[in-house]
């Protein structure tokens, strides 16, 4: 599909991670919306958990490898609860902004065997596309046929959708600028990596750290391992701060812009 994208919004943007209980950031959302508009193509937008997905996940065991099966099951109300009305926020804010949108939830039809997919349909999805709908994924909880019931985070889901789908674009909003050769939470004067490739892959890896807030996805390691995954000469993948206005617009016009690109 020409000029398919695919833009995900970190958890840490568009709620309030760090308090509890989970709230949205409708201010962040509301701008977005309207950022989204300078895409005219399809569009997939991946929404992370943030709060609403995390402290639930948390306070079930998921990320614990000892935490029961029973326990991750009695965990799936809340968390599909929380997700759901984070993800209707956000199609809210994009149908006002003249964006038609509809909400496509993993549970319904994902499969996880060890906290991995093992099944995801996505005829639903290149049928909406098709029906020129925006399509809203979020990160979910999943049936595990091993463990019960696992994680599916918003990263991993754009890393199989742009395998699945031949996504040509890639824009992964963080609350930081991209890839920081130190965290720059801890390090307010670390460098910005404004390119990765496969002269610095490596090193990149050794120096990224873990989200500071509750995470059970395995924070900005795991992000930046399962993005190199899909780098490559047809896929454009940049990693950017979504806090800081204009930055998508720039990047959904083709325009140079603050962030981290992988090209391999």
């Amino acid at each position: 599909m020409k000029s398919l994208t695919l833009v995900k919004l970190g958890g840490s943007v568009i709620t309030q991670k760090k308090l509890s209980p989970p709230t949205v950031n409708e201010m962040a959302i509301n701008r977005i919306a309207k950022e989204l508009r300078a895409h005219k193509g399809p569009l997939i937008v991946v929404l992370g958990g943030g709060a609403h997905g995390h402290q639930a996940a948390h306070a079930y065991g998921f990320g614990d490898s000892s935490t029961s099966p029973e326990k991750l099951l009695a965990g799936i109300p809340l968390i599909r609860h929380n997700m759901t009305l984070l993800s209707l926020e956000v199609e809210q804010a994009l149908n006002v902004n003249g964006i038609p949108s509809v909400v496509i939830s993993p549970f319904s039809s994902v499969s996880m065997h060890h906290g991995v997919i093992s099944s995801f349909p996505t005829d639903i999805i290149k049928g909406a596309l098709e029906a020129h709908c925006a399509v809203i994924i979020h990160g979910d909880v999943c049936l595990d046929d091993v463990q019960g019931a696992s994680i599916l985070s918003g990263d991993t889901i754009s890393v199989y959708l742009a395998k699945a789908l031949d996504i040509q674009r890639i824009f992964i909003g963080t609350d930081v600028d991209g890839i920081f050769e130190e965290d720059p939470r801890v390090n307010p004067n670390a460098t910005l990596i404004s390119v990765i490739d496969s002269s610095n892959k490596d090193s990149v890896l050794a120096g990224t750290g873990a989200s500071t807030a509750i995470d059970v996805t395995g924070g900005m390691v795991q992000k930046t391992q399962e993005l190199f995954e899909i780098a490559n000469q047809t896929t454009h993948v940049a990693i950017f701060n979504l806090t800081a206005p204009g930055r998508l617009t720039a990047l959904l016009k083709g325009k140079s812009t603050t962030c981290t690109r992988m090209n391999f």
